[in-house]
């Protein structure tokens, strides 16, 4: 099933977008929860793999040893020098195994509609906590049973993130916007901009509020059902282990403990009045 939205993030940007979004040059890894597809570059070695090292120098030895057979007139050479090529080959794949690619978002130009992108760390923090909170939603689903259309609640969530991206994006430029006009406060001309500008991202801040505790909300309240059922359930296990462990009858026969000790006693006392 196709994903309802992509979100890939590196180091330095989140892209959030209804269109698909890779990792090209190297190594991606990618997280697959509800309609939501995470991808970002896979982390690069500080090392160099020591096996493609090994197959480098290989390949460099059976090479030379190939064309040194070949001039001397021995066709095995040939056999040699492929052997050299393929260990050189293998080499290459275990370099570019280990290299992490760079995000690809193909279409961001084209459809920016469908593309919604985070630099600063504030804002894609922010984000990182409602990805936090969807994935804490979607694991509570499936528990739910037919209380929740699943399909529909991931498209829906999905959305939601989208539109908060989409708050996150506005705010980054309306706030890159405020310093700008903020470093020309003597201009007259540009003063009721700046309270415009400054209205605005205030607008956002509320907007950014209100849809996180939205999504806290519904990871909270899914978690919290799923929290009763298992306290209910704990009760009733505990309802019928406490009946069935207080409503058993006392043994009809002697108490084997008893008989035990009073013969124990008995012996003791026979032995002292005997020494």
């Amino acid at each position: 099933m196709t994903p309802s939205l992509y979100v890939a993030y590196d180091d330095k940007l989140v892209i959030v977008a209804r269109l698909p979004v890779g990792v090209v040059g190297g190594r991606g890894i990618t997280f697959r929860w509800g309609g939501v597809l995470e991808v970002t570059p896979a982390r690069e070695p500080a090392d160099p793999a020591p096996v493609a090292g090994t197959l480098y120098g290989l390949g460099a030895v059976l090479i030379l040893i190939g064309a040194a057979l070949l001039l001397t007139g021995y066709p095995v050479g040939g056999l040699t020098t492929l052997l050299g090529l393929a260990a050189v080959a293998g080499g290459w794949a275990c370099t570019w195994w280990q290299r992490a690619g760079v995000l690809s978002a193909p279409r961001l130009d084209s459809d920016r509609d469908q593309h919604h992108v985070l630099v600063e760390d504030a804002d894609r923090q922010v984000f990182a906590e409602a990805v936090d909170l969807c994935r804490r939603s979607s694991r509570a689903w499936p528990a739910l049973g037919a209380l929740v259309d699943v399909p529909v609640a991931e498209r829906q969530l999905a959305q939601a993130l989208f539109d908060l991206a989409g708050a996150l994006e506005r705010r980054q430029e309306l706030r890159e916007l405020r310093t700008e006009l903020g470093g020309h406060a003597g201009a007259p001309e540009l003063a009721p901009r700046l309270a415009r500008a400054t209205a605005a991202l205030a607008g956002l801040d509320d907007e950014v509020s209100r849809r996180l505790a939205t999504l806290t909300a519904v990871a909270v309240a899914g978690e919290e059902f799923l929290r009763d059922e298992e306290i209910g359930e704990l009760a009733r296990t505990a309802d019928e282990t406490i009946a069935r462990l207080t409503s058993a009858r006392p043994s009809a026969g002697p108490d084997a403990g008893s008989e035990l000790a009073e013969r124990t006693e008995a012996v003791l006392r026979a032995y002292r009045e005997l020494s």
